[in-house]
């Protein structure tokens, strides 16, 4: 029986699936920052640009991320085995110092999805210039590890500066200025909010999106308003902060210490304006290294007891004992740590809800809510009066501007011209009741809703006779049916409108028009004839 068999790991599918777990683009932004803050660096400069692909119409993006942090040797380290630019390249090979962001050797990996990776570092009085030897995403895809090559003199100089040649990704992704800074400054370390916890640091950052010519500089560190829990002038400027506190959750089973940083605030209206998008961002934070990394909002639900609270706060909980994925999007919950630091964010939840400030806020801002919904049903109660009051004058005039109608012998008839399919039939009944000689038939039932308008009565050589007819207020109205002309024996109409001798009918058949008398017309179809009524030539005719 064969024993000591060792599973064989295909590295290139493991770069290759490393590197997709980044879906989404700027999180090369927080790889980059991350990496520059754990060198040590006081400021990083980011660019990005477009460079014409030679031969065709195409650009692809080009990314420079440069810092004054420590930067990387070659020495290979005893204990360890590979050397600082060794662990850059390699896949799980991070050998940060404890406290340090990025510490699985995955974050680099995105600079993979690009046709090239350029380092320049220098550390130790050394330069380094190591690159790709091959396209790194195409040859991973091809099944491939890509291999680098690095060169190594005497250099003066400080920091690291990474480009990336043909950066995969959209142009749109690192064009919108305003949507780059706010993705920095709540995903990045450059939010981090580690100030309240005693830490000194920040890291300067000049960001350059493809659109502008010149960097501008993005402020570290996030900061919550100014405490006000002054509600005598409402709530909107309100601003009650919990916290900072750190909380000794206990120990795991294998006497791992968990330890959780928190703080958090009620905000006003007003105040919630520090975040981007208040329903996508207020609320509870799971965070590692005082970084952002997935939203808990149903912490808050259950100690609350319903879903509206959490858009009126804002919580961050740090833990430096929870584990991440990959790609840093998440955090992984089936571990004692996760479990025990919950636990302990329950709690403080707990206590921002028993607080008096909490209630006095609350119910102040549900007698706000009330009063604003009341005028708000008041102002849509009054735009709806406003507005059936403006139709009514707007018909008004538009019915003081038509032409008055020209019927001297018919008695009760509209008195402006119709306009109308039911302006129309008034008129024509208008005629029949005056005996008008232009019209011979009866109206016997009139129903809009089924089929044809009206069955008609009339006498056809004095025999009693039944018709089926159609009133539009144009003829060229009859054109636009979806439904055949057939079993029509008449159409009443006030005018023709826009039709010509040959007319087609929706289903495609034509129709000739003739005219057989005033204001009598034909319309043939086939073999089957229409009689038409046209009343303003019939009035004219008078």
């Amino acid at each position: 029986m064969p024993t000591g068999i060792r599973p064989h790991v295909n590295e290139a599918r493991e770069f290759l699936e490393i590197a997709k777990d980044f879906k989404d683009p700027k999180e090369i932004i927080r790889e980059a920052l991350s990496n520059s803050w754990d060198a040590g660096a006081a400021k990083t400069i980011l660019k990005f640009d477009l460079m014409r692909i030679p031969g065709t119409r195409k650009k692809k993006i080009m990314v420079e991320i440069a810092d004054n942090g420590e930067g990387m040797s070659s020495i290979t380290r005893e204990g360890i085995g590979t050397s600082e630019i060794e662990d850059f390249f390699n896949l799980g090979d991070s050998h940060k110092s404890y406290g340090s962001i990025g510490t699985k050797g995955h974050g680099t990996k995105i600079y993979y999805k690009s046709n090239g990776i350029f380092v320049d570092t220098w550390k130790n009085a050394k330069h380094i210039r190591a690159e790709t030897e091959v396209p790194p995403w195409e040859t991973l895809k091809k099944g491939i590890v890509p291999t680098y090559r690095y060169d190594e003199v005497k250099g003066d100089g400080k920091g690291t500066k990474i480009c990336l040649d043909g950066f995969e990704a959209k142009q749109g992704d690192f064009e919108a200025i305003e949507k780059l800074i706010q993705y920095i400054l709540w995903y990045t370390v450059v939010g981090s909010f580690g100030q309240y916890f005693g830490s000194p640091r920040k890291m300067d950052v000049d960001l350059k999106p493809i659109n502008l010519p010149t960097p501008i500089s993005i402020p570290f560190g996030f900061r919550f308003p100014d405490e006000n829990t002054d509600i005598s002038k409402g709530t909107d400027n309100y601003c009650k902060i919990f916290g900072p506190k750190d909380i000794d959750c206990g120990e795991t089973e294998e006497g791992t210490r968990v330890t959780v940083n928190i703080i958090g605030a009620l905000l006003g209206e007003t105040n919630r304006e520090l975040v981007p998008h208040t329903y996508e961002m207020m609320g509870l934070w799971l965070c590692k290294d005082f970084i952002r990394v997935e939203r808990n909002n149903s912490i808050i639900e259950n100690v609350f007891g319903g879903q509206y609270y959490y858009r009126s706060m804002l919580i961050f909980a740090n833990c430096q004992q929870f584990d991440l994925t990959a790609n840093r999007n998440n955090i992984r919950s089936d571990q004692e740590e996760y479990d025990l630091a919950i636990e302990a964010i329950k709690r403080f939840v707990q206590e921002i809800n028993d607080a008096s400030d909490t209630s006095t806020y609350f119910e102040a801002k549900k007698e706000e809510d009330e009063t604003k919904e009341q005028k708000k049903q008041e102002e849509i109660e009054a735009k709806k009066k406003a507005e059936k009051k403006g139709k009514l004058e707007q018909r008004l005039n538009e019915y003081k501007g038509r032409p008055d109608l020209k019927a001297p012998n018919v008695v009760g008839a509209p008195i402006k011209e119709p306009k109308s399919e039911a302006e129309t039939s008034l008129l024509l009944q208008a005629m029949i009741s005056s005996g008008h000689p232009g019209i011979e038939f009866r109206i016997g039932e009139y129903k809009t809703s089924q089929g044809t308008d009206l069955l008609v009565e009339y006498k056809n050589k004095g025999i009693p006779s039944f018709a089926w007819a159609e009133i539009v207020v144009t003829l060229e109205n009859l054109f636009a049916w979806e439904h055949p002309p057939e079993g029509i024996h008449k159409v009443i109409c006030w005018e023709l409108g826009n039709v010509r001798e040959k007319q087609s009918f929706r289903d495609g058949r034509e129709a000739k028009l003739t005219k057989k008398g005033h204001g009598r017309y034909h319309l043939d179809i086939g073999k089957d004839s229409i009689e038409v009524y046209v009343l303003r030539e019939i009035l004219q005719e008078e």
